[in-house]
């Protein structure tokens, strides 16, 4: 069955240093993308997540969108992409619609809490077992007590797992 994460691996294997993605004065290589989906993707399937599974994902239009895409795409789990404008009730209901076993949630601003929002959303749902914030950088701490950021770790439910 075709994966669309084969492209990006095409891409990086022929056009490494072709950029993939331009935000702002950052530009990112098909080979540097590929590298971050390789380690979200590792991080998941880490957790036990694969093939069949369901992963959330609320991001706004940033890098950070095709990295955890294709990560998610590499593992064999489906993506299910959440507005950036949802609520905690409606994420809960799409959390557990979805059976995602795994959600990742931009931080957001004051004026769009995006994580604060997701991470309530999270915590109201019985099957999703781990949430990742997304800081505006990978080395930013969570704004919420007990969340890791991506790639550095998970939080899980019932115990905290770190890559």
């Amino acid at each position: 069955m075709f994966n669309l994460s084969t492209v990006l691996e095409h891409h990086a294997r022929n056009s490494s240093n072709k950029e993939a993605l331009i935000f702002a004065d950052k530009r990112i290589t098909f080979a540097q993308l590929d590298a971050a989906a390789n380690q979200i993707a590792n991080g998941l399937t880490s957790l036990g997540i694969g093939y069949g599974d369901k992963v959330a994902l609320t991001c706004p239009n940033l890098p950070y969108f095709p990295m955890i895409y294709f990560g998610i795409l590499k593992t064999g789990a489906s993506v299910v992409p959440l507005s950036v404008l949802l609520k905690r009730h409606e994420i809960a209901y799409h959390l557990q619609d979805s059976d995602a076993k795994a959600y990742f949630c931009f931080v957001g601003t004051p004026e769009m809490p995006m994580g604060q929002e997701g991470y309530a959303g999270f915590e109201m749902t019985n099957s999703c077992e781990h949430f990742f914030m997304i800081t505006p950088t990978f080395t930013d701490a969570s704004p919420i007590e007990g969340t890791k950021t991506m790639p550095q770790g998970c939080w899980k439910k019932t115990s905290m797992k770190c890559q």
